[in-house]
């Protein structure tokens, strides 16, 4: 179906037009009145072909049928005459083709007979990615596998065509399930004997795969830019067909055109075939229940039982004598006959004096002699012999007979020669395809088909020697409109071949013959791989059809999940499909040669097996397709964020740091004791600017598509949206999890801090959870400790400061062990302004060293410090660093384990 638009913004089509034959699309541009001399670039038209835009530079290649969508656009292009007359004609065409007649294709009696597409296999996987990455998949994807070899199409028989694709679903080993590889949506185990598949492991042998021999196309063999399907192989008569005669005399083998009447072509010569239609009367009686009779002076037919015969005129067709009796005593010969494809022929136009010409079927005649007034022929017979039985002709002078000369003993025009391979390489098997676009037949008066030869010539010789041609030739017979392939296979002498190939006899000029035949492919065999190491590999042959949509999208794809060692229990496993963020962390870190091993380790991977049972826990996995090329930083950096992680390096060793709720205990704090410059704080206000949404957009796992996941807050309206991209991630939930911490951040996270210490600093890493205290009134104080003592199960502190009790309620106090940790909080209870006890102390306070007293940081409990995220440290020459952090929100952690609303 062809749609034509007035403009992209329309409705609906201004006109819808039916498609009944497969054609490219230059094919049918040309045939709708678009000229020759057009630039297509220039055209005011876009056209798409199942959804894919169609550019002009590929309109002679990309064919559609019955079966597909065309949508052509008017373009605002051009104030030229042309693109105003192209902008109306499709308007003027939707009025013009209601009044225009219907004109029969092949038949000129009217009987029009059309045949089916042949399938045409129009499956393909992603492109062959030259000198590119190869792909590398973590987790479960969806991939299109890429060409590893040029895919190879042929004919497996005369209605089908079947093609063979090799393709690389990526580096490493996957477990493919076979229900999962799909041509388009359709799984290619549901296509049964029309598909055959195999999935290769890395380094497997491919010695019997045929889909793993490289057959190289020649590019100049093929669609053309006229729109055909192949090259046309054209013969063309060297003479004058038909002879320039008002009246012609037979008389036993001889046919004379009388004097004044005009002359035979000059030209003809002995050899040559002529199709003769001449009638004589004859009387056909109605034979009632039984054959009907044909009667009168059938001596010159020379019939016989079973003799396939044709007839002209009165009772047009083909037939089968059934029977045949000679006259005796002036009676005349009688015949009756059997239809073409068996049964008695009754029902025949009865009359005492029919105008009918019989003969073999084709009535075909071979000259013996010529000149421009008369000829000798002979009668050729079913089997293609000169007839030695035939008495000739009755004597009989008639306008109404017909003679053609028989294209079957012209030579066409050879096309080519072409490489069969490219310049440095050799064959010894070659193989091309002829194509009948319509089908090979004649097409009766009466609609019936009947059969048609073609022959081919193919001619081989080496490019470097340039020497004698070998010819190889095939007559080609059927008898059907339906579109048919022949792919044809050849072993010869190893070298450089070039290939030219011509029909034998030239194409009818009848609408009732379906004969054109063209060159459609041409291929070389070269020498390819027998097994491919590190990628996994799947073979593919599938047959064109009914049962595969020709759409541009269908293409070959599987889902594959990556095999992988991964962690379990605190050790490596075996190989194993895995969608662990573990799994391909290690892997990314061994491809570059880190060591991954327990013991010897470049990972921390305490701290990955501990990240790895919370990520198995919550169903975070890292599926993802890399087709560029990237860092181990980069990659690495990304797979961890799918599991609210970052990567850090923690004293020379890999470290993932996850950015989770944390309990009651800090790992570290800095206060004024420690601090060389006072803590800074600054706060980002709230703003009309402010985003009030955040939009994830993440490959979903079900629909292989490109989705958008809402993420917002109790009154949020998404007037100003971040929008995200999250790679890695299959599940909208989890898209809806990192979007929503996103969205808490900007809510919850919006205070900074900095301060200085001197190299106290340098015992935090990123993202550890910092206590930090500062002088401002009413809030923490930060003091030195001066006492310490256990009264029974108390422990007793002493305060170089005195302490504020004054805001009531209930009051903590932390202390900072000698390595920079934090110890507490304890909820602490008064016993004078500058000494106080806690329930319970996990260390024992040091307080007679050379080295600093442990340091306290006191306060309300609201107010007793600010909670933060260490961003940063920087060390600033040898004695102090700079740090940097964010304060830390619960806040920000509440949608982790939820779902989206739905």
């Amino acid at each position: 179906m062809i749609e034509v638009y007035a403009n992209k913004l329309a409705p609906g089509p201004a006109e819808v037009r039916a498609v009944e034959s497969r054609q490219s699309l230059l094919a049918w541009f040309r045939a709708d009145g678009l000229p020759e001399e057009v630039e297509l670039e220039a055209l005011p038209v876009s056209v798409f072909v199942n959804g894919d835009r169609a550019l002009p530079t590929q309109w002679a290649t990309i064919e559609f049928g019955p079966e597909d969508r065309v949508e052509i656009y008017r373009e605002p292009k051009g104030t030229d005459p042309f693109s105003i007359t192209f902008a109306l004609i499709f308007g003027a065409k939707a009025v013009l083709s209601a009044l225009m007649p219907k004109m029969p294709s092949l038949n000129s009696q009217g009987n029009t007979k059309r045949g089916n597409d042949l399938g045409l296999a129009t499956v393909k996987g992603n492109q062959v990615k030259l000198n590119a990455v190869i792909r590398e998949i973590a987790g479960r994807q969806r991939p299109y596998p890429d060409y590893v070899l040029p895919p190879n199409r042929y004919f497996g028989d005369p209605r089908s065509q079947w093609i063979e694709m090799l393709l690389c679903v990526g580096r490493g080993k996957f477990d493919i399930p076979l229900s999962s590889i799909l041509i388009g949506e359709t799984p290619i185990i549901s296509l049964g004997a029309d598909a055959e598949l195999q999935i290769y492991q890395p380094g497997a042998d491919l010695s019997a795969e045929l889909a793993a021999k490289w057959w190289h196309s020649a590019p100049e063999v093929g669609a053309t830019s006229t729109g055909t399907a192949g090259i046309e192989l054209k013969a063309t008569y060297a003479v004058t067909p038909v002879p320039t005669a008002q009246s012609y005399q037979f008389a036993g083998f001889t046919i004379t055109v009388p004097v004044g009447a005009g002359q035979f072509p000059v030209g003809w010569a002995a050899g040559m075939i002529v199709r003769i239609e001449v009638a004589y009367p004859y009387e056909v009686v109605d034979g009632g229940a039984a054959r009907d009779i044909i009667r009168g002076n059938l001596d010159q037919v020379a019939p016989y039982v079973g003799m396939p015969i044709e007839i002209v005129g009165a009772n047009a067709g083909n037939y089968v004598v059934a029977s045949y009796t000679a006259g005796v005593g002036g009676a005349l010969d009688e015949m009756t006959l059997d239809w073409q494809d068996g049964g008695p022929a009754t029902g025949l136009q009865t009359g005492a004096s029919l105008q009918m010409g019989i003969g073999f079927r084709g009535l075909r005649y071979r000259i013996t002699a010529a000149s421009t007034s008369a000829i000798s022929v002979e009668r050729i017979n079913a089997a293609g012999d000169p007839d030695g039985t035939w008495p000739g002709f009755d004597a009989l002078t008639t306008s109404a007979a017909t003679l053609k000369l028989d294209g079957s003993t012209q030579e066409g025009d050879w096309s080519g020669p072409f490489p069969a391979c490219p310049a440095g390489t050799e064959t010894s098997r070659i193989a091309w395809d002829v194509f009948f676009p319509q089908g090979l037949t004649h097409v009766g008066s009466k609609g019936d088909l009947e059969r048609l030869t073609v022959t081919v010539e193919v001619q081989y010789r080496d490019v470097s020697v340039a020497g004698a041609w070998t010819s190889f030739k095939k007559t080609y017979a059927a008898a059907t409109l339906d579109q048919l392939g022949f792919t044809e296979y050849m072993d010869i002498p190893l070298m450089r071949p070039e290939v030219r190939i011509r029909r034998i006899g030239a194409k009818s000029t009848s609408t009732s013959d379906a004969n054109t035949v063209q060159w459609y492919g041409l291929r070389s065999n070269l020498a390819a791989p027998t097994q491919y190491e590190g990628v996994t590999l799947i073979a593919l042959r599938i047959k064109g059809g009914n049962r595969i949509a020709s759409q541009s999208e269908s293409q070959v794809s599987c889902i594959a999940t990556r095999i992988l060692r991964t962690r379990r229990g605190g050790a490596w496993t075996g190989e194993e499909p895995t969608r662990d963020i573990a799994a391909w962390i290690g892997y990314i870190a061994e491809s570059v040669g880190y060591s991954v091993e327990d013991g010897n380790s470049d990972i921390d991977l305490e701290e990955l097996d501990r990240l790895q049972d919370i990520w198995t826990a919550r169903g975070d996995f890292y599926d993802r397709t890399i087709e560029s090329a990237s860092t181990v930083k980069a990659c690495m950096i990304e797979a961890l964020q799918v599991g609210f992680a970052e990567l850090t390096i923690d004293r020379g060793l890999i470290r993932p740091v996850r950015d989770e709720p944390r309990g009651p205990a800090f790992d570290h704090f800095y206060n004024p004791q420690v601090m060389t410059k006072p803590l800074k704080r600054e706060a980002e206000h709230s703003t009309a600017d402010d985003f009030d949404g955040v939009d994830v957009e993440y490959l979903d796992g079900s629909t292989w598509q490109i989705e958008t996941v809402e993420c917002r807050l109790p009154g949020d309206i998404g007037a100003r949206t971040e929008k995200v991209k999250i790679e890695g991630v299959s599940s909208r939930a989890r898209a809806w999890r990192i979007g929503m911490r996103r969205r808490r951040q900007q809510v919850y996270q919006r205070k900074r801090y900095s301060f200085s210490t001197e190299l106290d600093a340098l015992n935090s890493g990123y993202l550890d959870y910092a206590l930090l205290g500062d002088t401002t009134p009413g809030y923490g104080q930060s003091a030195m400790l001066k006492g310490y003592a256990q009264l029974g199960p108390l422990h007793m502190l002493v305060s170089s400061e005195r302490l504020d009790w004054s805001a009531g309620g209930e009051h903590w106090i932390a202390l900072r062990r000698r390595d920079g940790s934090a110890s507490g909080p304890y909820v602490a209870t008064r016993i004078d302004e500058y000494r106080l006890t806690i329930p319970s102390l996990d260390f024992v306070p040091v307080l007679d060293s050379a080295m600093d007293a442990p340091v306290l940081q006191f306060g309300p409990k609201a107010k007793f410090c600010y909670p933060a995220l260490i961003k940063e440290v920087n060390p600033s020459s040898t004695v102090s660093c700079n740090v940097t952090a964010v304060n830390y929100d619960d806040r920000v952690y509440l949608d982790d384990d939820n779902f989206p609303p739905a």
